[in-house]
């Protein structure tokens, strides 16, 4: 028994092992972003950052250009979604959790068609990507989550499992077993973050009810 609980531990050190400082940075980065975000708490946004500026440069020299690109967004998006968790609501105030009308999911569909079409097209057929639509499709997915998300938006964790979810195959077909490891674990938390934060706008919503 206990030589089958160390198996987890040992592939886990050997992953962790067969890293760059780089990356080991940008994987406890990303991991403690993840967890404060689910949270709520507005630190989580410079640990996004300094992982998704290391994970870059990694899916870029593995040809995702769709996914490189979409780190660099993360960067420019991390800074505003700072920005927003401390001072986006009303009087400057710390946001609140918000749900997306139908005008805003009409408007964001939209933006997402327009922008995955051409985007796969591209990365295929001039970039020579790795699995370029799929590779499109989770760029667009994971733009529009990470707005919503620095937003405040409650739907951004719907979208983040779709995408974690595609990125655990597809990472995992491109050889980074470790990294469809972690894209495992980032579902898992988004799962998390969407009961956790739907359980906090039930009650922001109860409170403001009875306050009316």
């Amino acid at each position: 028994m206990l030589d089958l609980a160390m198996i987890p531990i040992n592939f886990v050190l050997a992953f962790i092992n067969s890293m760059g400082v780089g990356e080991q940075i940008s994987i406890a980065s990303g991991l403690i972003y993840i967890v404060l975000s689910v949270r709520q708490n507005a630190l989580c946004w410079p640990f996004g950052i300094v992982s998704v500026a290391i994970w870059m440069v990694v899916v870029f020299k593995g040809k995702l250009y769709s996914d490189a690109f979409l780190q660099f967004i993360y960067v420019v998006l991390g800074f505003y979604g700072w920005y927003q968790w401390l001072r986006g609501g009303a009087d400057n105030a710390p946001l609140q959790i918000q749900k997306v009308d139908r005008k805003l999911a009409l408007r964001l569909t939209a933006i997402g068609l327009i922008t995955f079409l051409p985007l796969g097209y591209v990365t295929e057929n001039y970039l020579g990507a790795s699995f370029p639509w799929w590779d499109a499709l989770t760029t667009v997915l994971s733009l529009i989550a990470q707005y919503l998300l620095a937003k405040k938006y409650l739907e951004n964790w719907i979208l983040w499992i779709t995408a974690d979810a595609m990125y655990i195959v597809i990472y995992y077909l491109k050889g980074w077993t470790g990294y469809s490891g972690l894209m495992t674990v980032y579902t898992i938390m988004a799962i998390i973050g969407f009961i956790g934060w739907l359980k906090s706008y039930k009650a922001d919503h109860e409170q403001q009810c009875q306050c009316a």
